[in-house]
């Protein structure tokens, strides 16, 4: 698995997949189609220090988009959040949390990552829960989609659960382009 930087000549690619219906359906938001706004949406990601976005390569493929948000540097926490947008490579979603664990517990010296996930996106929840992730909370009626309130379900993974639980994703530590 490869971490890519993002650049310029991916931002088409981002965009078909970020407003597909197979992608925008679990997203909090929907966006237009707009390559103008993603350029603006890229500008913003490559200056802003409490964000780290990656494209994510399979083997020879383009598959998704991976990230580390809303960084907290003096707690060391932050969210972590994927998506595929080749429905075709759909199976790999679960090995994509242990290479976001390793690089972000051993290599960025993280203590804690968190992840939300919408109603309804029960591969995900469960993905969470298989990797050793707790589930802390739901946030209630917390995203207006659809002509409707949401849930959001809140996980979390400690540097030292990471260690014990995932001891059998040792191997999996993304080659990342920075």
């Amino acid at each position: 698995m490869q971490f890519l930087k993002i650049k310029e000549e991916h931002l088409e690619q981002i965009l078909k997949w970020r407003t597909s219906e197979f992608v925008t359906r679990y997203m909090y938001t929907d966006i237009e189609y707009n390559l103008e706004n993603q350029r603006k949406w890229y500008h913003f990601i490559q200056n802003d220090p409490n964000s780290y976005y990656w494209l994510l390569r399979y083997k020879e493929d383009l598959i998704g988009l991976v990230s580390i948000t809303d960084i907290n540097h003096r707690d060391k926490r932050a969210y972590w959040n994927f998506y595929i947008g080749e429905p075709r490579y759909s199976m790999i979603a679960g090995f994509i949390g242990p290479h976001v664990y390793n690089y972000a517990f051993q290599r960025l010296g993280f203590h804690k990552l968190m992840g939300e996930v919408m109603e309804g996106n029960e591969s995900v929840r469960q993905l969470h829960l298989k990797q050793g992730a707790r589930e802390v909370g739901v946030m209630k009626e917390h995203i207006w989609k659809y002509g409707r309130f949401h849930d959001i379900y809140v996980y979390e993974m400690t540097k030292s659960d990471w260690m014990e639980k995932g001891k059998r994703f040792a191997n999996y530590m993304p080659v990342v382009e920075i």
